[in-house]
């Protein structure tokens, strides 16, 4: 048997927004969703520096991430997805093999769109446990 696939991924929120992408890659072309990816690990075997890497290649962006939560799946294989939410320095530039475009949105807006992969349920989660009600709708 296989180990899980581990992914991390990137909410990137400032100021009651969060920055989407709109994926260029299955699974979930053409979807907003949060930067999530799984190549960062041949690379580092630390889930932070893995999800800054992920943030890096899509956006040209540093990110400053603290860990929220994980969740487990089922797609094609098992997938663990490590959360990180947190800002960015910098003026996002999307690379185009990864990401069709990125967008800011209210994250009233965002939690009713319909997001790739769990994201809308992570989302959901993250805004009612949101440390010290930081973030709101």
């Amino acid at each position: 048997m296989k180990p899980p696939l581990l992914v991390t991924a990137a909410m990137i929120i400032n100021n009651n927004k969060i920055l989407l992408v709109k994926r260029a890659r299955e699974p979930y072309n053409a979807f907003w969703s949060f930067v999530s990816g799984c190549g960062a690990f041949e690379e580092v075997s630390d889930p932070v520096e893995a999800v800054k890497i992920e943030v890096k290649g899509d956006l040209n962006c540093e990110f400053e991430p603290t860990f929220f939560k994980y969740s487990y799946t089922t797609l094609k294989i098992p997938t663990i997805a490590l959360f990180f939410y947190g800002t960015i320095k910098g003026a996002p530039k999307i690379t185009p093999k990864y990401v069709l475009e990125c967008k800011w949105f209210n994250l009233d807006e965002a939690i009713n769109m319909k997001l790739g992969f769990d994201h809308n349920k992570i989302l959901n989660d993250f805004l009612k446990t949101s440390p010290h009600g930081q973030y709101s709708i």
